[in-house]
């Protein structure tokens, strides 16, 4: 069996058994929901994903499910090592404590948390963490680095989720910082009355005893309890995965070992770029950090909008290299899991909303000028979508721009590739006009001086 179809399966049992969902996004033939969608791509990329919604929406369960069948880990143990955002977190509730025993013995030593021995992550209500206490996070969840007292842990690349209700008065907001470090974010939408009316039959969630294994858990909470060193517990709890994947087998879950989940790792980073997929990436990035003024787009310029609405007059700061991986690297999984041997516009254009709608500031004016339209999604990655896609007659797209002027751009990076340099220079200049072309031809020419 291709390692495409094993996780197609997955997706399908996710979707039809646990996570009760509907379609809402179209890719070539194929439809997805996006959320689970995407929460698929994150495990397959051992990346990181904030799912909004509201209340009761299925944001936890939905990672929880991930977690345990792409991992092959018991549902409670994925439960147990949950992280609840409170403005009572601390340090020692996130990563770890001291031993007290030994410390009246004048000793120093680390008790782990089990939200970080357990390599796969899951915050809920992320946004009821205070933002003076968020940035405790920052290091595990970029580099998987994890440190208490003299200690610590450092812990290869693993799927990090986190769950934000819509805003009350118990919420804060999420520091920039943070919000880069996530790849993508989505939305748990209502799975419609059909799929309501299911879920509300199953008041104990009778669906999870497929999904659990006291034997086993209790022999991984013994393991994390044992004080042993991470790395021997990371083995430890490899090995008991692979008898709780075997379990899952002959239960009819046909899951993916670990070793399979690296091999799929190794293909998505081999998918290239199309032609046209690279071109609009570099449109992109280009409006989002040049701007012919100041040289560069920065979060402490002015906006004008004099130079037109492109996308650095439309939002507040720059885009950052972490966006760009993210966008380039959910779009090989993407291309990666239709078996197709490159991204394509599609994709891009698919993966590249849901990568920025949680990082962009937009300016003021341009969701008012969107508000009142007929939407399925919530109205910033709504407009984002429209900025990134063809746009409306007031605010012209992203796409629109690069059909307009890839001819242009294709034949200057032409003339580069032949090293005809000057006439490339001249070529970027003219298209750049004087600012008031797209600023790919500056950044291009910036490139060539």
């Amino acid at each position: 069996m291709k390692y495409q179809d094993k996780v197609k399966g997955l997706y399908e049992q996710i979707r039809n058994n646990f996570y009760l969902c509907r379609d809402d996004l179209n890719i070539g033939n194929d439809k997805f929901n996006s959320s689970l969608l995407f929460g698929v791509l994150t495990e397959l990329n051992r990346g990181r994903q904030i799912l909004f919604g509201e209340y009761g929406g299925g944001k936890t369960t939905s990672a929880e499910y991930l977690h345990s069948l792409f991992n092959n880990l018991p549902i409670e143990i994925v439960r147990r090592a949950v992280i609840r955002g409170s403005p009572q977190l601390t340090q020692e509730k996130i990563v770890g404590r001291p031993d007290y025993g030994k410390m009246h013995q004048g000793q120093e030593h680390v008790v782990w948390q089990h939200f970080v021995l357990v390599p796969q992550k899951i915050v809920d209500e992320f946004n009821r963490i205070p933002e003076s206490s968020q940035s405790m996070l920052l290091d595990g969840l970029d580099r998987g680095e994890w440190g208490y007292l003299n200690e610590h842990i450092s812990q290869d690349k693993q799927p990090f989720f986190a769950t934000c209700n819509y805003e009350d008065r118990g919420n804060n907001s999420l520091i920039p910082p943070i919000l880069d470090r996530f790849d993508v974010a989505t939305e748990s939408k209502f799975p419609g009355v059909a799929n309501a009316i299911a879920i509300s039959q199953d008041y104990y969630g009778a669906k999870d005893a497929i999904l659990k294994n006291p034997e086993i858990s209790n022999k991984i909470i013994e393991l994390l309890n044992s004080g042993k060193p991470y790395q021997e517990i990371r083995n430890s709890l490899n090995d008991l995965s692979e008898v709780f994947r075997k379990e899952l087998k002959q239960n009819g879950l046909e899951t993916l070992t670990e070793q399979e989940l690296n091999e799929i790792d190794s293909e998505i980073g081999k998918i290239a770029l199309d032609k046209d997929a690279l071109t609009y990436l570099s449109f992109l990035i280009s409006e989002l950090n040049t701007h012919p003024k100041f040289g560069q787009k920065r979060s402490n310029d002015p906006i004008n909008g004099e130079e037109g609405h492109y996308l650095y007059n439309l939002i507040e700061g720059s885009g950052s290299r972490r966006e760009d991986k993210s966008i380039v690297r959910y779009s090989q999984a993407l291309a990666w899991l239709q078996d197709l041997k490159e991204v394509n516009l599609e994709h891009m254009l698919t993966v590249a909303p849901y990568a920025l709608w949680h990082r962009l500031r937009l300016t003021d004016g341009v969701a008012s000028k969107l508000k009142d339209d007929s939407r399925k999604d919530p109205l910033l990655l709504y407009a984002v979508k429209t900025l990134l896609g063809d746009g409306t007659s007031e605010l012209p797209g992203v796409k629109k721009r690069f059909l307009e002027s890839r001819n242009n751009y294709q034949a200057v990076i032409n003339c580069i590739q032949k090293n005809k340099l000057e006439e490339a220079k001249k070529a970027a200049k003219l298209y750049a006009a004087n600012g008031k072309g797209h600023p790919v031809f500056l950044d291009l020419g910036q490139e060539l001086e």
